[in-house]
């Protein structure tokens, strides 16, 4: 017990020695601390590790400015694929409203023109049309489920497009008015010389059978004269609507008459909803 007691006491010393020292060096520094050794190798300590500081300091902005800067990029990204999504979409609405005004606007032309008219009509739209231009038919969406039936006219709000030749349950052909098939018996507006009007190659009409001593000049309107001509004219317009106007006059190939080409009222290329007019019975 005795030996275990003396190798205690002789264990304390070593454990004590370097705690009174480095308390011991610490007294002395805190002491030391003002004195110019002590500064000066604290100046110089600190003026070796400001650049060592400075280093690691601008290399931690740089990689936080680059990590920043990584962020900022996606974030761009993700915002100018929103932008570019927000964008299509609002075009594609965009269009879709313009063409809905612009279907509302012929609509309410087209209903404008109807009221003026003393028949039954019926709205449609064009689904077809001859796009080399040969054949002067078009086709519309409604049939004879719509009430449309074969001689009907149809018009726009410009004026006449044609009379309906053929109609399906759902569809009907037109037979454009600038078809050569196309007889209408006509007026000049003005002096109201009266005569044939037809179709030919182009986009233009001719009137004929116009009599030399019924003066007509450029410029003039011609319209509809709602009268039939034997069995030459198979289909009967009601008077006064519009079919074109007068571009030049010349003379007919019997003397007695004269010609004059006609710029259609309709721009039957650009043609989009027309009314048919119910005219037969």
């Amino acid at each position: 017990m005795s030996a275990l007691g003396r190798g205690r006491t002789k264990a304390r010393p070593s454990t004590l020695r370097p705690f009174v020292l480095l308390l011991a060096i610490s007294l002395l520094l805190l002491a030391l601390r003002n004195s110019d050794p002590v500064r000066a190798s604290s100046s110089s300590g600190t003026a070796a590790l400001v650049p060592v500081q400075r280093m690691i300091a601008d290399a931690g902005g740089t990689l936080d400015r680059f990590f920043t800067t990584i962020g900022e990029i996606e974030r761009l990204r993700a915002d100018n694929a929103r932008l570019r999504e927000d964008n299509d979409r609002l075009t594609l609405e965009n269009v879709r409203l313009r063409e809905q005004s612009v279907a509302a606007q012929q609509s309410a032309k087209l209903d404008a023109t109807a009221r003026t008219l003393p028949y039954a009509t019926i709205p449609s739209s064009v689904i077809a049309r001859d796009p080399s231009g040969v054949l002067r038919r078009l086709v519309i969406a409604s049939g004879t489920d719509s009430g449309v039936s074969v001689g009907d006219i149809v018009l726009s709000e410009q004026g006449v497009v044609g009379r309906v030749t053929d109609a399906g349950s759902d569809y009907s052909k037109v037979l454009l008015v600038t078809d050569s098939a196309s007889i209408v018996s006509a007026l000049v507006q003005g002096s109201r010389a009266t005569g044939i009007v037809r179709g030919q190659f182009g986009d233009t009409l001719v009137m004929d059978w116009i009599l030399q001593s019924d003066p007509v000049k450029t410029g003039d309107l011609v319209v509809t004269a709602g009268l039939g001509a034997g069995n030459e004219v198979r289909s009967l317009y009601p008077q006064g609507l519009l079919l074109g106007r007068v571009v030049e006059v010349g003379r007919a190939e019997n003397a007695a008459y004269q010609r004059a080409v006609l710029l259609p009222a309709v721009d039957l290329r650009k043609l989009e909803r027309v009314l048919v007019v119910k005219t037969t019975s």
